[in-house]
């Protein structure tokens, strides 16, 4: 009986394991498309102001996220498109992502003076670095462990043709020098 009970135990407590480094994140990055169009992802890539894949991500200076898209009509621009990024960080206790406070600070911004290349043409196959610097907001980066697993959401609203489009890429970012 006890030995059934101490094996009944051992399943639960495997079966409650979770990844230190969820989806892969250990060696690449992952990312998805969370918006439904028209603009349409096709691939991201972090790397350095020098253009050279970085990984893991430094959130600690300027990174690029090289992003291939395929924008069929639209051209976007200031003062119409804004920015928001979200930041989780994840859980190990609770296999799941935790929301990292940012204070507003990342909310509806002007995307094209906080590092989104504008305007943004129509056109396949382009690739837009989409800038994420978080010197200006220490504060944030302060919150975050070094080399974790984070989740990043980066959102661009045109308030002009109401379009969106929004990446969700999870990686390994290092948040100390």
């Amino acid at each position: 009986m006890l030995s059934r009970c101490l094996c009944l135990l051992a399943l639960v407590a495997l079966s409650s394991a979770c990844d230190t480094w969820p989806n892969s994140t250990e060696t690449k990055v992952t990312w998805w498309q969370c918006s439904s169009g028209p603009v349409m992802v096709t691939n991201v890539n972090p790397t350095d102001k020098k253009g050279t894949y970085e990984y893991p991500i430094r959130l600690t200076e300027p990174l690029l996220i090289a992003t291939t898209i395929n924008d069929p009509k639209s051209t976007y621009s200031s003062p119409g498109l804004k920015q928001t990024i979200k930041v989780w960080s994840w859980n190990p206790n609770t296999c799941g992502w935790t929301s990292v406070p940012t204070f507003g600070l990342l909310n509806n911004i002007d995307a094209c003076s906080n590092g989104v290349p504008c305007p943004i043409k129509p056109g396949n196959n382009q690739i837009v670095n989409l800038e994420l610097d978080f010197s200006d907001t220490p504060a944030i980066i302060n919150l975050l462990k070094n080399d974790k697993p984070y989740q990043l959401e980066y959102l661009l609203h045109d308030d002009v043709t109401k379009e969106d489009l929004c990446v969700i890429f999870q990686a390994r970012a290092l948040t100390h020098s």
